[in-house]
């Protein structure tokens, strides 16, 4: 068991908590701890059975070199030291390629700036645990992943004299180990009862997880009692037990995988070593969220959705070096009933493991955040599962990704090589061996390596090894590299079929960003007192509106696409709203005072309608004739420096006559005489 721990007082602060006390382990820490164990674990004897606990603590940091490094080499060094049996000293080095110069142990700053990072742990021969990941767009080429590892396994090598001379000065004697429990006699006589049936249930290549399993489980039953009745003086002497013949077994079971997969090429579901299982892919499953896809291979399948939200949204990093937000997160999920086990289950370290590589090689194809301004997270739930959940989970991801609209480069794909080697017992010596594409469970549990590869058409944008035995040789994970090339083009031609790529539009349900501008003298209208207008827009909307500058440029972010439409056209209409002395507008009364009343415009502009202003007769009482929210329409007669508005109804209203002169007086000049007329 590994436990890795950053202090808070390593980089002089005092925990964020409540009890401002360290809390869980975060996830850079849980990280780490898969590290150490990946990279002891296969170094410790196999019939050492008693308990082992690594315990990482960092003290002090400068938070420039990445302390994770360190915690290989000083648990190396301590179980080097120590009395236990341990096949070590390892070391491990942090190297970075950029612009396609090779760096080793590089700066924090070097690593966030550089096209390719690996984190390699080896002894003097072999690679034991490799992470890697690709910053570059598209992955790094294979040819320079290759001079990468060979330039870390060299820097590897001259970490371990000094663990050597340390243990010389102060080790201590190492544990007398005890006899193996299975002995070679007891596999020998397994072989002969059970290798025919088991080349027998092989040939069968069962497609079906959990029928080969039942099947060998009972062939299982059978070969334990036959071994327990021809062999009565083992179960006499009380030094072997059925537990222990059932181990015996197991290791049969793979001495016979090994030996088809070397001899014949054949592999227990039938493949050929090249050969990839059944592969699918569908997108849009499930029609509400942002994103979804489905990927299937054999009997493992991954569910992703992909969730947008704004950069708000993107996950706060409180660690002692790295980056101090990322705005792409992977949760990897894999439930008990993919397997067919039951139980509550917490949040595992594998599943931490697991969702931090998926999340590592989609970021190889990820925009920045000038091109795609929004946090993702993606989940991939395990439906099933019968090897290489993690790899099917980067698929997935790539898949609902490009559903979602998310401008992805190009899509990533991801296979699982494996590996069974024949070795010579006594120099460890590696007289032939056997790669596998696309390993399944079984391959997994009873092979030596799960080399994990993601990437492009192009370049590998994320790597994980796992091994069994005491190291891989290096040359031997150069081939699977391009192995794993020629496999992934086969598993993008089939994510290609599905979606080829991003969607143009995204759904309505989806998120929206996009800037706009109001004149300068606008801003002060748009956010009103004390931000009382911007409060209420985006109460109203759902959406957030920024101010980006004095300019008057603006950021909208709507929950949805109604809720971003609303906001743009409510600045719209801001934007048309400027009130001009001698136009009439429409307007509601927002609040009746003694001496008049408050009118505001659809655009929220807010003017005085003062009492004389209302008729052309007095006012007694503005109640009487106004209450708010009716609906009046006035002129603007007014407009100050300061931008307050005097309203006016009464100048669209008709002048009204004076008193008495309702009927019009018309005057009517008598005819002049002259005395010349006749009368």
């Amino acid at each position: 068991m590994v436990d890795y721990r950053e202090r808070s007082y390593a980089k002089g602060k005092i925990p964020s908590t409540f009890t401002r006390r360290e809390g869980a382990p975060k996830e850079r820490e849980i990280l780490a701890m898969r590290v150490i164990d990946r990279a002891t674990r296969p170094l410790f004897e196999k019939n050492f059975a008693k308990e082992v606990m690594l315990q990482c603590v960092v003290m002090a940091s400068d938070g420039v070199e990445d302390p994770a490094v360190l915690a290989v080499n000083g648990a190396s060094a301590a179980l080097t030291a120590s009395s236990i049996p341990w096949n070590g000293p390892i070391g491990a080095v942090r190297v970075a390629v950029v612009n396609k110069a090779i760096i080793v142990s590089p700066s924090d700053e070097v690593v966030e700036s550089s096209d390719f990072t690996l984190f390699y742990a080896g002894n003097e021969a072999r690679a034991l645990m490799i992470e890697a990941q690709s910053n570059k767009s598209g992955g790094l080429e294979e040819t320079l992943v290759a001079d990468a590892l060979r330039k870390a396994h060299e820097a590897v090598r001259e970490l371990i004299p000094p663990q050597i001379a340390l243990a010389n000065e102060i080790g201590k004697p190492k544990q007398e180990l005890a006899a193996a429990p299975v002995t070679a006699e007891m596999k020998r006589a397994c072989y002969d009862v059970a290798k025919a049936r088991l080349v027998a249930l092989y040939e069968e290549h069962i497609q079906d997880k959990h029928e080969r399993g039942r099947k060998m489980a009972e062939l299982q039953s059978e070969v334990v009692r036959e071994l327990m009745d021809s062999h009565p003086e083992w179960m006499e002497s009380g030094e072997v037990s059925e537990a222990m013949l059932g181990s015996a077994y197991f290791a049969v079971c793979g001495r016979v995988l090994r030996e088809r997969v070397l001899d014949e090429g054949v592999r227990v579901d039938g493949r050929g070593v090249y050969e990839l299982r059944n592969l699918d892919g569908v997108t849009g499953t499930m029609p509400i969220v942002h994103g979804s896809a489905l990927f299937e291979r054999g009997n493992t399948q991954a569910l992703a959705t992909v969730t947008l939200g704004s950069l708000e949204d993107s996950q706060r990093l409180d660690n002692l070096t790295g980056p101090t937000s990322k705005r792409l997160m992977l949760h990897y999920s894999f439930p008990s009933f993919s397997v067919n086990e039951t139980g509550a289950r917490g949040l595992s370290r594998r599943e931490v493991g697991h969702g931090a590589l998926a999340e590592k090689s989609l970021l190889g194809v990820f925009p920045d955040e000038d091109a795609f301004p929004f946090a993702v997270r993606v989940n991939t739930e395990t439906l099933e599962s019968n090897g290489s959940s993690s790899m099917a989970a980067v698929c997935s991801g790539s898949m609902a990704l490009m559903d979602a609209g998310v401008p992805l480069t190009e899509h990533v794909g991801a296979i699982s090589i494996g590996l069974v080697m024949d070795e010579d017992e006594e120099t460890g010596e590696v007289k032939r061996y056997a790669l596998m594409d696309d390993i399944m469970g079984l391959e997994d549990v009873l092979g030596d390596m799960d080399f994990k590869i993601a990437g492009t058409r192009s370049g590998v944008t994320g790597i994980q090894l796992d091994c069994k035995p005491a190291g891989i040789p290096l040359d031997i994970l150069i081939e699977a590299l391009d192995r794993a090339s020629a496999a992934r083009q086969k598993v993008i031609d089939v994510m290609e079929r599905a979606v080829s790529e991003p969607k143009s539009v995204m759904k309505d349900s989806a998120p929206r960003y996009g800037r706009a501008t109001l004149p300068p003298a606008l801003i002060g209208k748009l956010i009103g007192p004390q931000g009382s207008n911007i409060k209420a827009l985006e109460k109203e909307t759902g959406a957030k509106v920024s101010v980006v500058n004095d300019d008057g440029d603006l950021a909208v972010f709507g929950q949805n696409k109604a809720s971003y439409d609303a906001a743009i056209a409510h600045i719209e209409n801001l934007k048309n709203s400027i009130v001009e002395v001698g136009k009439t507008y429409a307007t509601t009364v927002k609040e009746v005072l003694p001496f008049g009343c408050v009118l505001t415009t659809a655009s929220g502009d807010d003017g005085l309608l003062h009492v004389s202003e209302i008729a052309h007769e007095h006012t007694e009482n503005v109640s009487d004739v106004y209450s708010v929210g009716d609906q009046v329409e006035v002129k603007c007669v007014k407009k100050d420096a300061r931008g307050s508005i005097k309203w006016s109804r009464k100048a669209l209203l008709p002048r009204p006559r004076p008193p008495g002169r309702e009927t019009p007086r018309f005057t009517v000049k008598a005819k002049a005489t002259t005395p010349s007329d006749p009368e």
